[in-house]
C-alpha cells in the first residue's frame, strides 16, 4: 500500500468515527467538544495530525473541487444551467472539521486557503510589517501550527 491510500485510510477513519456519533443521534457539538477536550490534553505537545496528513487532505480536496466543478459544467449544460453539485458535500465539511481541529485552527485559515486566497495566497501582520506567503499547503501548516505555539 502506497502513502497516499495510508493517508487516505487515515482520514477516512476520522470520518467514519465523526459518521457513527451522528448515527447515534448524539448532539452536533458531542463530537466537536471530545475533539476539543483532546486537543485540550495535548496542549503545548506536536498537532494532531502530521503535516503529510494536513498537505494530502487538503490537495485531496482541491482535487475533488475540481472533479466537482467538472461534473456541474456537465449538468448545467444537460439542464440548461439549472443544476449545481456539491454545493453541500457532508464529507468535505466533516473532513474540514477534523482538520481545523486537528492543528487548531482557530482563525479559519484552512477556508480561507481553500476559497479565498487564490491568487497570491499572502497573509500581512495587523500592522502590516509582516507577511507570509502560504501557496503550499506545507507552508499553511507550519503558518497555522506556530501561530498556536505563540
Amino acid at each position: 500500500m502506497d502513502n497516499k491510500d495510508s493517508l487516505q485510510q487515515e482520514l477516512m477513519r476520522k470520518l467514519a468515527e465523526i459518521e457513527s456519533k451522528n448515527k447515534r443521534r448524539s448532539s452536533p457539538y458531542e463530537g466537536h467538544l471530545r475533539l476539543q477536550r483532546d486537543m485540550q490534553k495535548m496542549q503545548g505537545s506536536l498537532p494532531a495530525i502530521s503535516k503529510d496528513v494536513f498537505c494530502s487532505a487538503l490537495k485531496l480536496i482541491k482535487e475533488q473541487e475540481a472533479v466537482d466543478d467538472e461534473f456541474s459544467k456537465a449538468l448545467q449544460t444537460v439542464g440548461n444551467g439549472h443544476f449545481v453539485f456539491g454545493t453541500e458535500n457532508k464529507y468535505r465539511r466533516a473532513l474540514l472539521m477534523v482538520l481545523k481541529e486537528a492543528v487548531n485552527d482557530v482563525y479559519d485559515y484552512i477556508d480561507w486557503w481553500l476559497y479565498e486566497g487564490a491568487p497570491d495566497y499572502e497573509i500581512w501582520s495587523a500592522d502590516e510589517e509582516e507577511k507570509w506567503e502560504l501557496r503550499e499547503p506545507e507552508a499553511l501548516y507550519e503558518f497555522i501550527t506556530s501561530q498556536d505555539s505563540q
